[in-house]
This record gives structure tokens, C-alpha cells and sequence, in this order.
């Protein structure tokens, strides 16, 4: 009786290990998708260089579903066809909460952004830096093993210009 006491909880320990080990990847592989998605709009927003939509999608398709590849794209090219391009960096991001579920996912960040707005027909500064905070909540799904953003919403925004604290 003792010995099949020991065989369940050593059975109980090992499939505790594996079923963490496996969440833990997920949420490393979650944190990576968010931060490599908002790695693209930092990138995508300063560049001059003009990818058609389809191209920017394909970049996309390891991060985000094609809907939220093609909304970012639109947004960035509004700004980029009326001559402005956003200098931004993120300052820092916090997860405050991941909740996953076999094919789905739910991140909050804390997201503390600094941004400026340059307007290259006039070659000036049209929007200051300013500082802002996002509380975002980002919808994963899994396909193929890989967590894809499929939506976003800004739980949360505070902005402070350069001086306005």
C-alpha cells in the first residue's frame, strides 16, 4: 500500500513538472509574440520604406492573425501617406496577468511608451514627445504552435507631453 503511495505521487510530481513545463513555454512564447508585435510598430512607424500589405502580412504571420496584421498596416500607412512618422520606444512593459487555455489566450500588459510624431514634407517636429501609459489586453489564439495576437484593446491610456508631468 505504502509502495502504491509512492508510485501516485511520484507519478502526481512528474506529470505536475511536465504540465508546468509546458505552460512556462507558452508564456515565454506569449511575452516574445507581444513584444516582438510592438517591436514591429516601433519599427514600422519611423521607416520611409513602403511594403504593400501583402508583404506586411506575410511578415506578420508569426505573430498576429491576418485582420490584426492588416489593421496595423492601415494605421501606420494613414500616418506615412499624410508625410508623419512616429519615433516611439517603449520604456517598459509589465505583465500583469496571463491566462491560457488550450487554443486561446489572454495577456494584460503595462505598457509605458514615449512617442513624437515627425512630419517629413516640412522636415519638423509636428507632435512632441510625450509619455504614455497603456493598460492593453491582448487575445492569443494557437495555431500550428504558435500564439498569434488576435485582438487588441487599450484597457487604459494616460498621456503627459514633454514638460506636463
Amino acid at each position: 500500500m505504502i509502495r502504491i503511495r509512492k508510485v501516485l505521487l511520484i507519478q502526481a510530481f512528474l506529470y505536475g513538472f511536465f504540465v508546468f513545463s509546458f505552460a512556462s513555454e507558452d508564456l515565454k512564447k506569449i511575452k516574445e509574440t507581444i513584444r516582438l508585435y510592438n517591436n514591429i510598430i516601433i519599427e514600422e512607424s519611423k521607416t520611409d520604406r513602403h511594403r504593400d500589405i501583402r508583404t506586411f502580412v506575410k511578415r506578420m504571420q508569426d505573430i498576429a492573425t491576418k485582420k490584426v496584421a492588416q489593421k496595423l498596416y492601415i494605421w501606420i500607412q494613414s500616418w506615412h501617406e499624410n508625410g508623419l512618422f512616429m519615433d516611439s520606444k517603449i520604456e517598459k512593459i509589465k505583465f500583469l496577468d496571463i491566462s491560457i487555455n488550450k487554443k486561446s489566450a489572454k495577456a494584460i500588459t503595462e505598457e509605458h511608451w514615449k512617442y513624437k510624431y515627425f512630419d517629413r514634407r516640412i522636415n519638423k517636429i509636428v507632435k512632441p514627445e510625450t509619455d504614455i501609459f497603456y493598460k492593453v489586453e491582448y487575445s492569443l489564439i494557437k495555431k500550428d504552435n504558435r500564439w498569434l495576437i488576435s485582438k487588441i484593446k487599450v484597457l487604459e491610456e494616460k498621456q503627459n507631453q514633454e514638460g506636463k508631468k
